[in-house]
């Protein structure tokens, strides 16, 4: 079986998203499972005999989140409550790719489309996963949840929620930085597919060694609200209404950042790394890099 296609359509409202989405089933052909808001905004054309493969499903994200909480092992724990409130969390935006990532999976229907309302929102539901794992991992690293882990259904109830939750954003930031297509109905399509690209991690940097430092590029569509930071293992972009946690290249996770810029004219930001002698053996630290880390 061949793998089921995923595609995202997003922008515009929900009768230019419907129209999208129709425009490529009947293009293509096929099954095809659509994931949406606005099940009622349906274009017409899926609802005769060649629209016969296609499976409308509400986005219910209420009922995702009781669903997940269901099966904690403390559905009234804070910390997950917290994560619970709203239809608009990270977590129940992860938990809506989690069942779209199940699905495709699946290879049950030729693709799965997915249909998210506007535009900086949608990114910001892209962005999501990236989001979580950050969260997760500012409290409770990996190192600690599988550590406490370790001790099974003796292992602390909060740590063991928080290693749940974030084995779901791990599935579903792979899941999404892979072969996902987003398609922008309306707006700014080319800046919107860009941050798109950029919130779902499917972007890859350009390393350059530099005078015993590493200068590394990312494509960015516009200029970050705030400078980028390193936590743990994950680069953190914060731009206006949405952030993307994007995972470091092994190279880089043993250095420092220490310089960031941002190129208008390549629209990339540019950091420069340098290699942390602590956690480099001495006879590969590059040439010039001794004591430029700090």
């Amino acid at each position: 079986m061949k793998d089921t296609r995923v595609v995202v359509v997003m922008g515009g409202d929900p009768t230019d998203r419907a129209e999208q989405t129709a425009d490529i089933i009947s293009r293509d052909g096929g099954t095809a499972l659509i994931l949406t808001g606005h099940p009622g905004a349906v274009d017409s054309r899926l609802s005769t005999p060649t629209g016969c493969g296609v499976e409308v499903r509400a986005d219910d994200p209420v009922a995702r989140l009781e669903a997940f909480r269901s099966g904690a092992a403390d559905p009234d724990d804070d910390v997950l409550a917290a994560l619970s409130v709203g239809a608009d969390t990270p977590l129940s935006a992860v938990l809506g790719w989690e069942y779209a990532r199940r699905a495709a999976a699946s290879r049950y229907w030729d693709m799965v489309i997915v249909e998210l309302d506007g535009d900086l929102a949608a990114v910001r539901r892209i962005a999501s996963a990236g989001e979580l794992t950050a969260f997760v991992e500012s409290r409770w690293p990996a190192h600690v949840r599988f550590a406490s882990m370790a001790a099974g259904d003796h292992a602390d109830v909060r740590v063991r929620e928080a290693h749940r939750v974030a084995l779901v954003a791990a599935d579903v930031a792979a899941f999404l930085s892979g072969p996902v297509e987003v398609v922008v109905a309306g707006g700014r399509p080319e800046l919107t597919a860009a941050m798109a690209e950029l919130a779902r991690g499917a972007v890859t940097p350009e390393i350059v060694a530099e005078n015993g430092t590493y200068l590394v590029t990312y494509p960015a569509p516009t200029r970050p609200a705030s400078t980028a930071t390193v936590n743990g293992e994950m680069l953190q972009l914060e731009h206006d209404g949405f952030r993307a946690v994007l995972p470091l290249p092994a190279l880089l996770v043993r250095c420092v950042l220490t310089d960031v810029d941002y190129d208008d004219d390549a629209e990339s930001v540019v950091l420069r790394f340098t290699p942390d002698p602590d956690l480099w053996p001495s006879n590969l630290v590059p040439t010039g890099a001794a004591g430029r880390a700090g």
